[in-house]
């Protein structure tokens, strides 16, 4: 999926010094009620390299990936008791839209909430 990623599918990488720090991983929005949306799968920033400005720069690529995909709009999903995560999500304009989901991981019952933004195209 990385060399060869499904139409609108970006694997964004943070580098520092040669080494990888983070990643990003977005596309075309796969649930049925936001079908159309873009949606970001994944973004992580090794906690060695927290507050170093990666997973800004990763957040504000992968809104520039989706703008430039057309997507009007994006949703992400997050386990509901993160709230350091949903901070860094809520200070790049997301919120919560509602909507959860109760999965099953690794034997443990887990919620997660949706998060929605709208993606101006104006933006920079």
């Amino acid at each position: 999926m990385i060399q060869e990623p499904p139409p609108q599918m970006h694997t964004l990488v943070a580098e520092d010094d040669g080494e990888v720090i983070g990643f990003a991983n977005l596309g075309a929005a796969r649930e049925d009620d936001v079908l159309g949306l873009g949606e970001l799968f994944a973004i992580y920033v090794h906690p060695d390299a927290w507050g170093r400005g990666a997973g800004q720069a990763l957040m504000a690529e992968t809104l520039a990936r989706l703008r430039a995909e057309g997507f009007g709009e994006a949703i992400l999903w997050v386990l509901e008791d993160n709230p350091r995560t949903r901070r860094f999500y809520e200070l790049a304009g997301w919120r919560a839209d509602g909507t959860v989901k109760d999965e099953e991981w690794l034997g443990t019952r887990i919620r997660e909430v949706r998060y929605r933004i709208t993606l101006d195209s104006d933006a920079s």
